[in-house]
């Protein structure tokens, strides 16, 4: 076996600073989804109780325009901070996994990156497939 060190190539590991660093930006975006999902539902659950409103029975609340959800927003309505708290659930992994692609790209990990393309790719499919078809799980 030959040593590669004094031979002037390129060692192919990615640099220990820049692992750390995709590790922190990870980190925080996990940690960020996580105390705003917590967030909006202690809020909408906070308001669910205060309003006395119902529970919510069924998933089927969309919005179909910007300004009925804005509307929600304003007037404090509990379902909103619910689905918002929803919304946040699902994209902390959503967006752990578009860091790691460019992460795998970064560190030219092609096998990584159409791997975790393929995930991405699987979750985009179904979260398009569900809203289209109005999918009810449950």
């Amino acid at each position: 076996m030959s040593n590669m060190a004094g031979s002037g190539m390129s060692d192919p590991q990615p640099d220990k600073s820049e692992v750390q660093f995709i590790n922190k930006v990870v980190s925080i975006i996990l940690a960020s989804g996580m105390y705003a999902t917590i967030g909006f539902y202690a809020i909408g659950l906070l308001l669910l109780f205060t309003k006395r409103a119902a529970i919510p029975q069924t998933a089927n609340q969309y919005y179909h325009s910007f300004g009925d959800f804005l509307s929600g927003v304003l007037s404090f309505d509990p379902k909103v901070f619910l689905y918002i708290g929803t919304i946040c659930l699902i994209l902390t992994p959503v967006s752990r996994v578009v860091v790691s692609i460019f992460a795998f790209w970064r560190e030219k990990d092609l096998k990584f990156v159409f791997v975790t393309t393929v995930v991405f790719l699987v979750i985009l499919a179904s979260i398009i497939i569900g809203s289209l078809f109005k999918i009810n799980v449950g």
